[in-house]
């Protein structure tokens, strides 16, 4: 599943699910799950408002690793990041690289970035009229 970094009050950095996702992946018999951070195992717990329309994790080793992932030069922008199940309450976390991230914010926003090239005309087939028998 796709899930995107954000900002809680206290300026960390914690992982946005959404909600489809919450409701297709996590099980609210569950009060924490366990991710896999490259070597590290963490586990987090899941706030009561998860369930509530802010289906997001925070802690402080995520924050920690996220901003390591993110970089020092992106500042506050939103990175995109993959959520694995790998058993129940597990799940391992996959930074995409940099295309990755331009294409599923350009997928997001539903719009092309500024700067970018356009897209070129596509080409159609010749129709049987231009066509010509040599």
């Amino acid at each position: 599943m796709l899930v995107k970094t954000h900002q809680d009050g206290r300026q960390r950095t914690g992982l946005r699910i959404g909600e489809a996702n919450a409701k297709r992946y996590f099980s609210k018999r569950i009060l924490s799950i366990e991710l896999q951070l490259d070597d590290l195992r963490i586990e987090c717990t899941l706030e009561p408002d998860f369930w509530q329309g802010r289906p997001e994790i925070h802690d402080g080793r995520l924050s920690q690793w996220l901003e390591f992932k993110a970089g020092r030069d992106t500042g506050r922008e939103t990175l995109f990041f993959t959520l694995i199940p790998s058993g129940p309450g597990a799940f391992v976390l996959h930074p995409p690289t940099k295309v990755q991230n331009d294409a599923f914010g350009a997928e997001i926003s539903k719009g092309r970035k500024a700067g970018s090239e356009p897209i070129p005309p596509r080409r159609q087939a010749p129709s049987v009229h231009q066509l010509s028998v040599a």
